[in-house]
């Protein structure tokens, strides 16, 4: 099928120098959609599937949005660190951080991968983003700024739907954080698609967890689909593994309460009932990850 032109003389663009000014020009136009480097936005406008009339083009704030830190007991991301950023920072270098290192390593090629934003993929607001499920496993929160000032919102809480967050129409995503969980801990991401490289995927997980003399003291689960069309977290089966041996006693009840909790619908991709199989194995292979397992 042909794609329809993109007329770009029909779009404004309004391209701040600043965050201060960014949060200026969109409390005065509310209805500008928020770029960094639109790799997920712009196919959507060239298709046809949003149709906007102002855009607020913030990659220019990567001075002020670029960065990851740790202050006190929190990990920090600027909305604006890429892909390749994250893949050079040594903070998540860490074993529990080992998860990150799972999702870059599948994720888009290396020219989607220098361009794609944290942020960005956040704010996609979709099954098929690979770093929703792993921030959730993390309880990360999210900060929106405005002329308002700022708030802080759970990431659970902000995906509300398919494409739809919790963002005031005057508000930016400027940041994402979570705790550090400490020694002792680690992480693991996993996801099955089509194919080896280059991705959409069909199903994806997160597991966040703690094991300390073969028994499960913590976990934190999510996948891109439990019970919707949004990634969301798998707290039955989190709350069926935390105390229990890590075993195959224990993995086999934890895929029932597993294949218990997730309510699956058909789709392009992939069935439910093939979604579900491959979920249930990737829950397996990643609980064995937690115990230092490949």
């Amino acid at each position: 099928m042909e794609q329809p032109l993109l007329n770009r003389s029909e779009i404004v663009v309004l391209q701040p120098s600043s965050l201060k000014e960014s949060l200026k020009l969109l409390n005065e136009n509310p209805d500008a959609e928020i770029i960094a480097n639109a790799s997920d936005l712009w196919p959507r406008i060239r298709n046809g599937e949003v149709k906007p009339k102002k855009l607020l083009d913030i990659s220019g704030l990567a001075g002020e949005l670029s960065y990851v830190k740790k202050d006190e007991n929190l990990i920090k991301i600027g909305a604006l660190v890429t892909v390749s950023q994250l893949e050079g920072e040594s903070i998540l270098k860490e074993k529990r951080f080992s998860g990150f290192k799972d999702v870059i390593a599948k994720f888009g090629s290396p020219q989607i991968r220098n361009v794609a934003t944290i942020g960005g993929n956040v704010c996609a607001a979709s099954s098929s983003e690979d770093f929703i499920p792993l921030l959730l496993a993390f309880n990360a929160k999210v900060k929106l700024s405005s002329v308002d000032g700022e708030r802080y919102v759970n990431l659970e809480k902000f995906i509300i739907g398919k494409r739809k967050i919790n963002r005031r129409p005057n508000e930016i995503l400027t940041e994402i954080s979570f705790e550090d969980p400490g020694e002792g801990y680690s992480s693991a991401f996993e996801k099955i698609g089509r194919r080896n490289t280059l991705i959409i995927n069909i199903v994806n997980m997160a597991v966040v967890g703690k094991v300390k003399d073969g028994k499960i003291e913590d976990v934190r689960i999510a996948a891109n689909r439990i019970k919707g069309k949004i990634p969301e977290r798998a707290k039955n089966t989190e709350e069926f593994l935390k105390g229990k041996a890590l075993n195959e006693e224990t993995i086999a009840g934890a895929k029932k309460v597993l294949s218990e909790e997730v309510s699956l619908t058909d789709d392009f991709r992939a069935s439910a009932e093939y979604r579900k199989a491959l979920l249930l194995a990737m829950l397996e292979r990643l609980l064995f990850k937690l115990r230092g397992e490949q």
